[in-house]
């Protein structure tokens, strides 16, 4: 592995993710990382306008990256099965949720929000405890015991065991996380994503219709198809 692209990627990941510009020192001390490499860093990710920097000689993410993520999220075939379906889909009580493991964290890439516009649920971005997302639990459940104890210790697997065994033996997984917000998941195939409908509220029947809806989404968003089963 390619030390110097990898560090590159942390210290775009921490602006990234960072709420405020960041000093060379405090990069370094936040990544462990030798101050005179990060200044290295840095000043190479100027040059491409992947970070800019303020009169206080704090970093941010630059221009650069911007149009890099305008130009991703355009040419995405996932992002694009995913406009089609939100589109198809309509305007529901019903949250739907896409998701990625990030660590000890599931990242959200889309949260409809009950009806929110298509503009304000692509691109939110935004990251919770594994254990209180039926996706983070969905994902874990597609990995071996080993590879679970190893993210998130032998705590937090202990904790979650429970609900992980029963993901794995159910294509769509179910919790409830109140009386007014039951949350279904299932994988979307050939790719390391879940996607989730939350706020459900209703009888069986209706549950199980929305199993049904959330299989169909992840299918369209795969461009696979594959058999519904319990």
């Amino acid at each position: 592995m390619n030390s110097t692209v990898y560090d590159a990627f942390r210290c775009l990941n921490l602006l990234a993710t960072g709420s405020r510009p960041y000093g060379i020192r405090e990069i370094g001390r936040m990544l462990d990382l030798d101050p005179a490499k990060v200044t290295r860093l840095m000043q190479t990710l100027l040059v491409l306008e992947m970070v800019q920097q303020n009169a206080k000689r704090k970093y941010s993410l630059g221009m650069g990256i911007h149009r890099l993520s305008a130009s991703a999220i355009h040419n995405s075939a996932f992002y694009t099965a995913v406009l089609e379906m939100l589109e198809e889909t309509g305007s529901h009580s019903v949250s739907i949720v896409i998701g990625v493991l990030s660590g000890k964290e599931v990242v959200y890439l889309l949260h409809t929000r009950g009806g929110k516009s298509i503009a304000r649920a692509i691109g939110n971005y935004e990251s919770f405890p594994v254990r209180d997302s039926v996706i983070g639990i969905k994902l874990l459940s597609t990995m071996s015991d080993e590879e679970i104890i190893e993210r998130l210790g032998i705590h937090d697997y202990r904790l979650l065991k429970k609900d992980i065994d029963e993901a794995r033996h159910h294509q769509v997984f179910g919790k409830a996380y109140g009386p007014d917000d039951y949350r279904l998941a299932c994988i979307i195939p050939g790719m390391q994503a879940a996607i989730a409908l939350s706020n459900i509220q209703g009888d069986r029947l209706n549950i199980e219709s929305l199993r049904q809806f959330l299989v169909s989404a992840a299918r369209k968003i795969s461009g696979e198809s594959f058999p519904v089963v319990q």
